[in-house]
Parts: structure tokens; C-alpha cells; sequence
């Protein structure tokens, strides 16, 4: 059975953190992809048995169960913590949200559902 993550209060500020972004998601990713790639090139080199075709099928095997499974679990868990931020506040409904970062663009920081960057000030419609 999975754990539920839920956002947790950052100690220092009092402010909500997310366990997941969007950069995050897609930059270990890519460190993981870097992985299998070099994990299937040192078994090629050195597993002179395995065919071709199995060496593939291998290949693209481990790199959905390494990259794309979690990749697709992280973002899961990503749109649930931030539906909320999404759907209910002030910044969603503002032309400077960005909804792929759940971030202000113009004071480049992020949203929950607890901190509105400029407090509503700057609230333009979209």
C-alpha cells in the first residue's frame, strides 16, 4: 500500500512546501534516464550472450520501470497537492499565474494555498 504525501509546513517560514515540482519531476528524470542508458551499455559490453532484440526489449523495459512509472506517479501526486492552489485561489484567476510551476511570473515565487505572493495587490485578471 502507497503512502499519502501531503504538503508538509515548512518550519522556518510556517509556509506549506510541496514535495514535488514540475523541474524536480523531470530533472531526476533525466538523471535516471542517464542511468539506464549507462546501465545498458556496461550490460552490452560485458553480457556478450544477450542477442540484439532482447537487448532492446530490455532496454526499453527498464527505462519504463525506471523513468516513465515514477515519472508518471510524481506528477500524480503533484496535481493533487496543488489542485487546491489550482481551483480556489485568488492567484489562479490572475494573469500572472503560471499553472505549470504553480507560481507568480511576476515576483517569481511559488503559490499554496496559505501565501499569496503579492497579498492581492497585483491581481490582474487574465
Amino acid at each position: 500500500m502507497q503512502q499519502e504525501e501531503r504538503p508538509q509546513e515548512d518550519p522556518q517560514e510556517g509556509k506549506r512546501t510541496y514535495r514535488y515540482t514540475v523541474g524536480s519531476i523531470v530533472s531526476w528524470a533525466i538523471f535516471r534516464a542517464a542511468a539506464v542508458i549507462g546501465v545498458m551499455l556496461l550490460v552490452s559490453e560485458y553480457v556478450r550472450w544477450l542477442d540484439y532484440g532482447t537487448w532492446w526489449a530490455a532496454t526499453l523495459l527498464l527505462f519504463y520501470a525506471a523513468v516513465l512509472h515514477p515519472m508518471q506517479i510524481q506528477y500524480r501526486i503533484y496535481k493533487d497537492e496543488t489542485k487546491n492552489v489550482m481551483e480556489g485561489t485568488l492567484c489562479s484567476t490572475c494573469r500572472y499565474f503560471e499553472p505549470t510551476g504553480v507560481m507568480c511570473s511576476k515576483l517569481d515565487e511559488h503559490v499554496s494555498e496559505d501565501h499569496i505572493p503579492c497579498e492581492g495587490e497585483l491581481w490582474e485578471p487574465k
